[in-house]
C-alpha cells in the first residue's frame, strides 16, 4: 500500500486477514498512514507507511536516470524509517506477510528484519520479473542474513512457473502458494448452447493484456456481431498510453458491442463475470509467459471458459485441463478466427469449464492460502 492510501491489492489483503481470523489468529493490517479506516470494516489497522516517491516521480525527474537514482535512495531511506515503526509491535511468534515486493522494498525488509533482537517469521511474496532481483544489492541483502535469521525467512510466488526462475536468481528455496480470489463467486450454472455467445474482457485497457488485438478482432468480426452470433463487453478504464491512443482514434462500434468505461465495484464485477459466456485473455507472452492472472483464476471459479494465449501461464493451464481455446501471441486475425468458431464448440468447452470450477474454488480460496502459509513458516 505504498503507491496510494488504499493500495492496489486491498481486497486480497482483506481476504487474507479474514481467513487468518477464521483460523483463530489475530490479523493486523500494516497500511499507508492515510488509509481510510472505514474500509477496514472492524479489522485491526496500524498506519505505518508513507507514499513511495519512486513509484510516481515528478515529470521533470522521470527522464533523468541520475535524479531517479537519488530519488530511489531517499525513498528507500524513508521506507526503512517507516519499517522501524513496526518493531515494537511484533514478537517472535508472529508472522509477517509482505506481498508483491519490488527489489528496493525487498532489500529494506531484509535489512530491518535482521536488525531485530528477536525476529518473528517473515514470508516474502515476490513480485514478477525475477531478473529484477538479480542485482548485487539484493545478493548482499541475502548474504547479510545470519543463519539463525535466514531460517525465519521464506520466499513465495503465486506462479509455479516462476519458482525455478526465482531460485536461480536468489540462490535459495522458493515456494509456490496459489493466487487468492478476494470475493465470493456463485457456483456456475449451465446455459443453453445457442447464440449469441457473449465475450467479456475485464481489467483496465493495457497493451500487455492484448487490448489492441481484441479491438482489431472485434472489428474483423463485425458481420458476426450484426448477425447476432457474437456479443462483446470490453472494459476500457484507466488505459495505458498505447491503449489510450487506440481509443482516441475511435472505438469499434455497431451492434453486439458494449464498452465498460469505469472501474467496477466487486459486486458489479462479479455480475459481469457470471453473466458472460467466455472470458478473453489474449495476454502477451513477454509479460504473461510465467506470471499469473487473477481474471483467469476468477473465470475458473466461475466455471467460465477462456480464450488464452498459447504458451502463457493461462494457456498452459488450458492445455493441461481444458475449458478454453488457445490463440497465437499478438495475432488479431488468429484471435478473430478462434472467436468465430466458438459458437459451434461452446457447449462442449463450457461443460469442461464448469467441471473445473469446484477444484479451482478449493485451489484459489483464502483459507487454503493461509493454511499453506502456516505450514510453510512453522
Amino acid at each position: 500500500m505504498l503507491r496510494d492510501p488504499i493500495g492496489h491489492h486491498l481486497g486480497y489483503n482483506l481476504a487474507l486477514a479474514d481467513a487468518a481470523a477464521e483460523l483463530g489468529h489475530g490479523p493486523v493490517l500494516a497500511t499507508h498512514r492515510e488509509f481510510p479506516r472505514d474500509l477496514a470494516a472492524g479489522r485491526e489497522v496500524h498506519g505505518i507507511f508513507r507514499e513511495d516517491w519512486r513509484t510516481a516521480p515528478p515529470v521533470w525527474m522521470s527522464r533523468n536516470i541520475h535524479l531517479l537514482r537519488v530519488l530511489e535512495h531517499f525513498s528507500a531511506r524513508r521506507f526503512r524509517a517507516d519499517l522501524t515503526r513496526i518493531g515494537g509491535e511484533v514478537n517472535k511468534e508472529d508472522i509477517l506477510f509482505v506481498q508483491m515486493l519490488a527489489p528496493r522494498h525487498f532489500i529494506q525488509w531484509l535489512g530491518w528484519f535482521s536488525s531485530l533482537p528477536a525476529p518473528p517469521r517473515l514470508a516474502m511474496h515476490l513480485g514478477y520479473q525475477p531478473a529484477r532481483f538479480g542485482s548485487p544489492a539484493v545478493r548482499d541483502a541475502l548474504d547479510g542474513l545470519s543463519p539463525a535469521v535466514r531460517r525465519r525467512v521464506n520466499f513465495i510466488t503465486d506462479s509455479e512457473k516462476l519458482v525455478p526462475a526465482f531460485e536461480e536468481v536468489l540462490h535459495t528455496e522458493v515456494h509456490h502458494l496459489p493466487h487468492v480470489i478476494s470475493f465470493e463467486i456463485s457456483p456456475p450454472e449451465a446455459r443453453p448452447a445457442e447464440p449469441p455467445v457473449q465475450f467479456l474482457s475485464l481489467g483496465n485497457a493495457r497493451r500487455e493484456k492484448g487490448f489492441s488485438e481484441i479491438i482489431q478482432a472485434v472489428a474483423l468480426l463485425a458481420p458476426q456481431r450484426s448477425g447476432g452470433q457474437l456479443q462483446f463487453r470490453i472494459q476500457c478504464h484507466h488505459p495505458d498510453h498505447e491503449s489510450a491512443s487506440l481509443l482516441a482514434g475511435g472505438r469499434p462500434g455497431g451492434p453486439g458491442l458494449t464498452w465498460l468505461k469505469t472501474a467496477l465495484p466487486d459486486r458489479e464485477y462479479v455480475e459481469e463475470l457470471v453473466q458472460a459466456d467466455v472470458i478473453l485473455l489474449p495476454y502477451h507472452l513477454d509479460y504473461y509467459a510465467s506470471r499469473t492472472s487473477g481474471v483467469f483464476c476468477e473465470a475458473r471459479v466461475a466455471g467460465k471458459p477462456v480464450v488464452a494465449t498459447e504458451g502463457s501461464w493461462m494457456g498452459d493451464r488450458v492445455a493441461r485441463e481444458g475449458g478454453g481455446w488457445l490463440v497465437p501471441d499478438r495475432d488479431p486475425s488468429g484471435l478473430a478466427a478462434c472467436l468465430e468458431k466458438i459458437p459451434s464448440e461452446f457447449a462442449m468447452i463450457a461443460a469442461e469449464a464448469r467441471a473445473l470450477a469446484e477444484n479451482a474454488r478449493l485451489e484459489f480460496c483464502r483459507q487454503a492460502f493461509v493454511r499453506g502459509l502456516l505450514e510453510l513458516v512453522e
